[in-house]
């Protein structure tokens, strides 16, 4: 008898140990689970999400100024964060966003604050604000505009020419708002404005070495005068024309590329060269001290080809 229940004893403190080491192990793995998802949780910052279109089992989700398609799985535990998306976009306000690590997928959709609200919606113009400076907006021939062309490329970043902040035509996956800004900068200190054109849809463009997905893209457009006095119209955006200056149209081919997938057009539309983004549905931002479009070339001024993808937070740079 004695020795069965010493026997029962043993067998007890056995389980006993197993139980906790168990218990512990469960309490480790939680801890581990629980770390791990902080990790691959990525802070993406409080935006407005100006579109989203089911495609392929998901959504394509946009945002303001970046020109990077996101995503969010068409799943049950995301129905509440599409349902916030999609009325965000109706009321062209804010939410805060979380991404999966270091890709574009949405992970998390939270409420934004009063003040956030407030804020993007002081900052969202329904109308065109004109410069002060009465600049010419007709560049007198060819050859002056070939000119232009030239010493906008010089400012390149990877140049021995470029200023700082340089321009980042090598890095096609984000940043051409402020790459156009930076552009109509450059025509301004030489005594000349321009307009801007915004393309939007589903874009796919070649570098020639890598392809890169869009939901919008910007480019400064100029007016210039032909041999024959007339005045034409042409696209200048390096990162897709290191050669010189296009039509408009074939520049929209160029951010239709189907040799990159399935890519098109919804709408384009021309604006005044201040105007620094504008969404589809038509609102307006600025950047009359440059301050956003600097930093966000000075964030991007190191990095080239396709690669990062998504391009890193800008979100520090305002808006």
């Amino acid at each position: 008898m004695k020795k069965f229940i010493l026997s029962m004893m043993v067998s007890m403190t056995i389980l006993s140990f197993n139980s906790c080491a168990d218990s512990n192990a469960n309490q480790d793995q939680n801890l581990t689970s629980n770390e791990s998802s902080q990790i691959v949780m990525k802070d993406f910052g409080r935006t407005v999400p100006v579109g989203i279109d089911k495609e392929n089992g998901k959504y394509r989700v946009s945002f303001m100024v970046s020109a990077q398609p996101y995503e969010i799985k068409d799943t049950e535990e995301n129905a509440t964060y599409i349902s916030m998306i999609r009325q965000a976009v109706k009321e062209e306000s804010p939410v805060h966003i979380f991404l999966k690590g270091n890709t574009p997928e949405i992970a998390k959709v939270e409420k934004a604050t009063e003040e956030d609200t407030r804020y993007f919606r002081s900052i969202f113009n329904k109308e065109e604000k004109g410069d002060a400076a009465k600049l010419t907006s007709v560049i007198p021939n060819l050859a002056t505009l070939n000119s232009l062309f030239a010493q906008i490329k010089s400012q390149a970043c990877g140049t021995s020419t470029a200023s700082s902040p340089c321009i980042t035509f090598r890095y096609p996956v984000d940043g051409c708002y402020a790459r156009a800004h930076k552009m109509r900068q450059i025509l301004l200190n030489a005594g000349y404005d321009c307009e801007k054109q915004f393309v939007y849809g589903n874009l796919r463009a070649s570098t020639g070495t890598c392809c890169v997905s869009w939901v919008y893209h910007v480019a400064i457009l100029v007016s210039f005068k032909n041999a024959s006095g007339i005045v034409e119209k042409r696209i200048i955006d390096p990162s897709l024309f290191s050669s010189g200056p296009v039509t408009d149209a074939a520049w929209r081919a160029a951010c239709t590329n189907t040799s990159c997938g399935s890519a098109s057009v919804s709408s384009f539309a021309n604006t005044a060269g201040n105007v620094y983004y504008r969404s589809p549905s038509g609102s307006l931002l600025y950047d009359n001290n440059y301050v956003n479009t600097n930093c966000v070339l000075t964030t991007f001024s190191g990095l080239s080809g396709c690669s990062p993808s998504p391009a890193p937070s800008v979100g520090h740079c305002g808006f």
